[in-house]
């Protein structure tokens, strides 16, 4: 029998022995899956408070409140995005700006901060009402940004 005939005749055993082990556990009984683990997720998406150090996930539009604090954070707008897209290989990483409106009712206080992912072009926290709001990531679309909060 010559090389190939017998590599032909070896996949095609292969693939009936796949087979076959697939339709085997096919037949068996379904058994009882336990129910999956739920971790805690230190960032939450579109949540209505955050504790100072906690993080928070905001998508355009989105606010939050600091729950301990008079202050509210907004993620405005992504102003600009220069990051090298997925797949490609750029000289430069790039950078995301965002800007998020703080504000603090009680007071009549508000301000606008524009964030910077890589810090080069810009600040990458802000300081407000007690509240220093740091820009931990930009989501590839721009679309949400997530936010540590802690104390000045």
């Amino acid at each position: 029998m010559d090389l190939k005939k017998l590599l032909v005749v070896l996949c095609a055993l292969v693939g009936l022995a796949c087979g076959a082990g697939s339709s085997a556990a096919r037949e068996q009984p379904a058994q009882a899956q336990p129910a999956p683990v739920q971790r805690p997720q230190p960032a939450r998406d579109a949540q209505n408070s955050v504790e100072l150090g906690e993080t928070v996930v905001l998508k355009t539009g989105d606010t939050t409140e600091v729950a301990s604090k008079d202050v509210s954070i907004r993620f405005a707008r992504l102003v600009s995005d220069s990051r090298c897209a997925a797949g490609m290989v750029c000289v430069w990483e790039g950078e995301a700006v965002v800007e998020l409106t703080l504000a603090e009712p009680g007071r009549g206080e508000r301000t606008t901060a524009a964030l910077a992912s890589t810090g080069r072009g810009g600040r990458q926290a802000v300081e407000f009402a007690a509240c220093r709001v740091d820009l931990v990531a930009v989501s590839s679309g721009g679309d949400q940004v997530t936010l540590r909060v802690s104390k000045a």
